[in-house]
Parts: structure tokens; sequence; C-alpha cells
């Protein structure tokens, strides 16, 4: 019982787990495919993370490692129909999990260990409207992102792929995209309104989000650039299952990005390449990443 009230609601967001995934977006995120295309981005990512928690007395600390393999696809269609000046589109992301976290945590000089790994389909993420608009060299898109509870989910574990809770998002990507230089700037923003987990009657706060880069692109199709993102919540969490107050989280990451394109029979696929660095986090567990990505459009 000691084990699981330190584990889950002693840092931001229960388990510690954003409902969105900060880095998700880069390149081209205000961009959107013309009409009657169907986009597929798929990614790959691999997380090692530490984290550290500890009560306002300082009789109970808890200290996690965790490590993460997530395989996700996004797929969107284009329509005909135009909305406020735009096509509408629409989209969602199925993605798959593996994760391992190892848990020392009691009081202080008296600590217990365990270690759980658990596998399986996360939580659904789908949009029913995706609108752009351009204006020359800049680019802008609006989404409203719906997150279903659709992960594996056990209350008594100590680390989860689903988070047992609803949320709704809405999100502006933004690119500024200069073809003769070939310099590019992308940023994708998001607030993201979290609804409490039934199971534990814990509220996470709500989050602000934004994911950026910076790139160079080059001849033969390769791009250059700094990618990150930065996370803070805005609002504490609650609930009756908040038995150790309101944590409110913050992280910041940045890195190289490498990109290129390579056309295979008909289809160029674009992959992407990052690895970022977290630094600035407070009440939250933080640790390096790989990314890679590979997009296409048919």
């Amino acid at each position: 019982m000691l084990t699981l009230a330190v584990s889950a609601p002693a840092i931001a967001s229960e388990y510690g787990i954003s409902t969105y995934r900060p880095g998700l977006m880069d390149l081209f995120a205000g961009y959107m495919a013309p009409p009657g295309t169907m986009v597929v981005k798929n990614y790959f990512l691999f997380q090692d993370a530490r984290g550290d928690a500890l009560t306002a007395n300082g009789f109970i600390q808890a200290h996690t490692h965790t490590v993460t393999y997530t395989g996700a696809t996004f797929a969107a269609y284009v329509t005909p129909w135009r909305i406020l000046g735009s096509n509408w589109a629409f989209g969602g992301i199925v993605q798959t999990r593996l994760a391992e976290q190892s848990l020392r945590a009691g009081p202080a000089g008296h600590l217990s260990h365990q270690t759980s790994t658990v596998a399986g389909f996360g939580d659904l993420i789908f949009s029913p409207c995706l609108l752009s608009w351009s204006f020359g060299r800049f680019h802008l898109m609006s989404s409203l992102m719906f997150y279903a509870p659709t992960g594996g989910y056990d209350r008594h574990r100590i680390i989860n792929i689903g988070t047992n809770r609803w949320a709704v998002e809405p999100d502006l990507g933004l690119t500024w995209m200069d073809d003769e230089t070939g310099r590019h700037f992308s940023a994708f923003l998001g607030y993201t309104i979290n609804t409490a987990n039934t199971e534990t009657h814990y509220r996470s706060g709500d989050e602000f989000h934004a994911d950026f880069v910076m790139a160079q692109h080059l001849r033969h199709g390769l791009v250059l650039g700094i990618a990150g993102y930065a996370l803070q919540q805005i609002t504490p969490d609650s609930g009756t299952g908040d038995a150790f107050g309101a944590f409110e989280g913050r992280v910041i990451a940045l890195g190289p990005l490498l990109g290129a394109t390579v056309k295979i029979g008909k289809f160029p696929i674009n992959f992407c390449f990052k690895y970022d660095f977290e630094f600035a986090a407070r009440n939250r567990s933080t640790g390096n990443e790989l990314w890679l990505t590979a997009a296409y459009r048919f």
C-alpha cells in the first residue's frame, strides 16, 4: 500500500505520464497534404527515464527507473469538402507500448524494491477535425484531439501503458518554409484538458505543450536541424485520490534532428531521426529519448 501510494500520486500527472507525448510533432507541423491524400506517419520511440519523489515531511521517498519502447502510427485523410476555406481532414493515432519500471520506495533507510513489465496497446488518439490554411511561406493547421482510455491499465501495477482517463486537446500547428533558402521553422502548440481516473478518483492537471524545430533543407533531400519541446502543467492535480497534494510538472528538451527523403517505387518516404536530452524537469521523471519516424502519402 505504501509503495502504490508513492508511485502513483507523488509526481505530476498520475503516474507521471502526460496525456500528450511531448516531441510527437516536428517538421511541417502546420502543413496538410492536398485533398484526397492519405497521410501515414510511423513512429518508434525509445525512452530511458528516472524520477524521484519525496513527501513534504521527507518521511517517504521513491526512486524510479523506466525504459519504454513505443510504436505508433498516425493516419489522416484529407477530404475534398471545405470548412472555413480549408479542406476538412480527420485522423487518429494507434500505438503499442512495452514498458519496464523498477521502483524503490518506503520510509527513508527502509526502501522496498519492485519491478513491473507491461506490454500492449496504448490509448487511442483521434481527431474528427483538422483544418489547414496556407499564406505563401506560412502554413497554419488547427485540430481537436480526443484521447480515449483504451490502453492496458491496472491500478495495482506500478506502471501502466494506458492512463484510464479521457482528455480533449485543441492544437495549433505552425510552419514557415522558405523554398529558396531551405530554411524551416515549425511549432506545434496544444492545451490538454484531463478528466479524472475513475479507478483512483485522481484528476491530473491540465497541461500546455509546445513542440518545435528549426531546420535547414539541403540538397538530395537531406535535412539538418534542432528539435525540442516544452511541457508545463497549468493546473494542479486534484480529486479524492490526490493524497499528497498538488504537483505541477514541467520538462524541457533539446536535441539534434536529421532527416532524409528516399524514393521507394513511386512513393517518396520522409525519414527523420531525433535524439532529445531532457532538462529543467520538475515533479516528473526525466531522461533521454530516441525518435525514428517514417512518413509518406498517397
